[in-house]
């Protein structure tokens, strides 16, 4: 068996991108490949609603047993499954672009409902910390949680420091001002091969 590129890892049995954005909402962003061209990604990650799950727990945003209790859901409700995922991969669209400020009025509006209904989607529950804000375990969970750390990045102080790959356009946090690329093993060791082939012409 061909071992997996540096910048993959098998988990689960799912193929799935490291994370590199320092941010879980930058790395949900990046569960597809180059965002140099907005048509088709040439390489999709996120291919089944299983896989999404999956990458939750990966990226430290599920339980295993949340993720186990949400596939047992997910297998009696196959359509609506399919309408999740495709709401998935909208956002990821909608979202890259707001982050890119490259958002129409209507791709920030459909983006900013999402936002707004998972925080409308709060419960407020007693934990052993005392009272904290939580969504219901259903087939929305994944998503809202990941539109709840959205609409944080967005309005924080970690906005400002989101920047994109110049090779992939990939997203990632630079809050030092010091990093270029998403990841110097992958588009960094690139560009310093097609730097160093050019100086050698």
């Amino acid at each position: 068996m061909n071992a997996l590129p540096s910048h993959l890892e098998l988990v689960q049995g799912v193929v799935l991108p490291k994370p590199v954005g320092a941010h879980p909402v930058l790395d949900f962003v990046n569960t597809r490949s180059e965002w140099t061209s907005r048509g088709p990604a040439r390489t999709e990650w996120l291919t089944s609603y299983e896989a999404f799950l999956i990458w939750n727990s990966y990226v430290g945003l599920l339980s295993p047993a949340s993720v186990f209790r949400l596939i047992e859901q997910a297998g009696s409700s196959p359509t609506e499954v399919a309408r999740r995922l495709q709401a998935t991969l909208d956002f990821r669209v909608d979202l890259y672009d707001v982050l890119t400020d490259q958002a129409t009025d209507t791709t920030f509006e459909a983006a900013a409902r999402l936002i707004e209904k998972a925080y409308g989607g709060r419960r407020l529950v007693h934990a052993d910390e005392g009272l904290t804000w939580e969504l219901r375990e259903d087939l929305a969970l994944p998503l809202h949680n990941l539109a709840l750390l959205a609409g944080e990045l967005l309005t924080g102080p970690s906005r400002e420091h989101v920047r994109t790959c110049p090779s992939c356009g990939w997203l990632f946090l630079d809050p030092r001002g010091r990093r270029r690329w998403c990841s110097m093993a992958t588009c960094g060791n690139r560009a310093k091969v097609r730097a160093h082939a050019a100086r050698v012409r």
